[in-house]
């Protein structure tokens, strides 16, 4: 089996199973926990692309998915318009967002400093939407959030259940990753990449870093603001909770344990977090965070590349034996499994 057959063979599997899934799980509890699994799985990949493609940090991407969910709420309730035009409108605004930032942040700086203004803008979001009532509803929020209508013929139904939001939320993450794809592997997805790896020599053949980058950044923002506003017209509600710190430690956890710079570790890394949460919810927030940090620890120090890119490695030198010898504990796993057991190739 070559490398190739067998990314497809995962794909066309994963996909069998985002389909079977909300029927072998017929609880409503059940299934949000796959539309929470899908809508951060889009946050996750959009901040990936700052992270995994250009080798930056951002501090303020919770404002970002807040910001798109108060966008499409507000739309929706204060002024009546159609939820699908504020989704849209929530996109547009933090496009535009980010193409400001990433225009004034970018051009300078890099790495820790930009996490640092990002950081620094979060608050800045977190305390206007807590100060502004009358436009955000303040501390208490925004409540009777519609959810997106969904035509049939003459008649109107909405997603209300989770069970059809569920389907929504999944053909959007289907569409985000392939348009991540097409993006990452176009000439502008290459710019990028080259400028992570060595900036000095990407400027000397005429690769702009600024103009690249901001384009990716720009990109990234517009796909956390589409996560916050599906999310926030799955609750019903938007709050300044979106906007604080543990929603960005959610979206990091789900980055780094899932995998950086593949398209399969945020949605993994999200799976991963939200199964492990739901066994972990008769704790408190704040043990459920501690024993995260420890899930996150031990997958920086046995899979420093994250879960998927080290089953990845560990399925095609398996299978093929022509890729890179997976080392440290994916080898381990690999030589202990009733797999490695027999098709393990020294």
């Amino acid at each position: 089996m070559t490398t190739t057959n067998a990314k497809y063979l995962g794909l066309v599997a994963a996909l069998a199973v985002a389909i079977i899934a909300p029927f072998l799980l017929t609880s409503d509890y059940d299934r949000e926990i796959l539309v929470l699994i899908c809508i951060f799985a889009i946050a996750g990949l959009s901040l990936d692309i700052i992270m995994g493609h250009m080798g930056q940090f951002s501090f303020g991407h919770a404002a970002v998915f807040g910001v798109g969910a108060y966008t499409s709420a507000i739309l929706s309730l204060r002024y009546g318009v159609p939820v699908w035009w504020g989704i849209l409108a929530a996109i547009a605004v933090t496009l535009l967002a980010g193409f400001i930032l990433g225009y004034v942040a970018l051009r300078r700086t890099r790495e820790f400093e930009l996490a640092i203004i990002t950081f620094a803008l979060g608050a800045i979001v977190l305390s206007v939407a807590q100060a502004w009532h009358s436009l955000t509803g303040g501390m208490t929020g925004l409540h009777r959030v519609p959810a997106p209508p969904f035509d049939i013929s003459a008649g109107g139904l909405e997603l209300r259940s989770e069970f059809a939001f569920y389907w929504l939320a999944l053909a959007v993450l289907i569409i985000t990753i392939y348009a991540i794809h097409r993006f990452t592997n176009s000439r502008i997805g290459r710019a990028v990449r080259s400028i992570r790896e060595n900036e000095d020599l990407a400027s000397s053949i005429g690769v702009s870093p600024t103009y690249y980058y901001v384009i990716a950044f720009t990109v990234a923002t517009g796909l956390g603001g589409l996560a916050g506003a599906l999310y926030g017209h799955h609750l019903g509600f938007v709050n300044a909770g979106m906007l604080r710190l543990n929603i960005m430690v959610i979206m990091l956890m789900i980055v780094l344990v899932g995998g950086s710079g593949s398209l399969g570790g945020p949605v993994l890394g999200s799976a991963i977090y939200w199964l492990v949460s739901e066994q972990l919810r008769a704790l408190g927030e704040e043990y459920r965070f501690l024993i995260f940090g420890g899930i996150l620890l031990a997958s920086i120090i046995f899979l420093p590349r994250g879960v998927f890119p080290s089953l990845a490695s560990t399925a095609s030198w398996l299978f093929e034996g022509t890729a890179d010898r997976p080392s440290g504990w994916s080898r381990f796993v690999a030589q202990r499994s009733w797999l490695g057991l027999f098709v393990l190739k020294r």
